[in-house]
This record gives C-alpha cells, structure tokens and sequence, in this order.
C-alpha cells in the first residue's frame, strides 16, 4: 500500500516537472526574435538571413501572418526581442492578461495588445534573450 502512494506521488511530481520545464523553456537563453511585416509583402526566409546572417535560426509566419525572426543573441545584449502570443480582446485575453502571459512564460516579460485593424488585436511580448 506505501510502495503504490509512493509510486503515485513520484507520478505527479514527474507530471508537474514536465509541466514546469516547458513553461520555462519557451525561449531558451541567447535566443531572441523579431517580429517583422506580413509574410505575403516579403520573402521572410531571405529577409532573416539577410538581416542575422549567421546568427539567423529561421523563421515562422505568425497567428496573423507576420514574418518572425529567430537568431542568437548575446545575453548580455541591451536589446530587447519581441515575439507574438496570440490575440487580446475583451472577454477572452485582454492588456492585463497579455502581460501576464508574457510576464510568466519568458525572461524579463512584459505584453502590450496591439491594435489591428478589421481584426483582433494582437498580443506582443518584449524580453529579454
């Protein structure tokens, strides 16, 4: 009887690490990201590596199709890196929930909503790498 409460504690102590562990490593150290114009009004691959060289780790078009940059960063850069993290509006994710996310999930968080025009506002994150 012990040996199976034991078993069960060791379970979700392993479950709640695992949860911790990716909270933390959204964004891992020295790795920082730019969020540029839509993905449709530029060649985005070629826009990262023209712009980070060889610091460029690649890109994504975003939830609203905006060209993101990934690079290395030394840590000890003063420059801050910005990332998307979905929509703000009322009722589902406002300002204070948006700062919140950012403010929990990466180094030196913090989150602004950004309007959008004919769409929901966007959700921008500023940390630091």
């Amino acid at each position: 009887m012990a040996n199976h409460m034991i078993s069960k504690c060791f379970n979700i102590f392993v479950i709640l690490a695992i949860i911790a562990a990716l909270q933390y490593s959204r964004v891992e150290a020295g790795i920082c990201s730019e969020v540029f114009q839509r993905c449709d009004d530029m060649d985005c691959p070629s826009h990262c590596k023209s712009t980070y060289g060889s610091r460029s780790l690649g890109h994504t078009c975003d939830l609203f199709y905006l060209c993101t940059c990934s690079f290395n960063q030394d840590p000890s850069s003063p420059n801050l890196c910005h990332i998307g993290d979905g929509t703000c509006f009322t009722g589902e994710c406002d300002a204070a929930c948006c700062n919140a996310k950012c403010a929990g999930s990466l180094k030196q968080g913090s989150g602004i909503c950004i309007p959008n025009q004919h769409t929901k506002d966007r959700c921008v994150c500023t940390y630091r790498s």
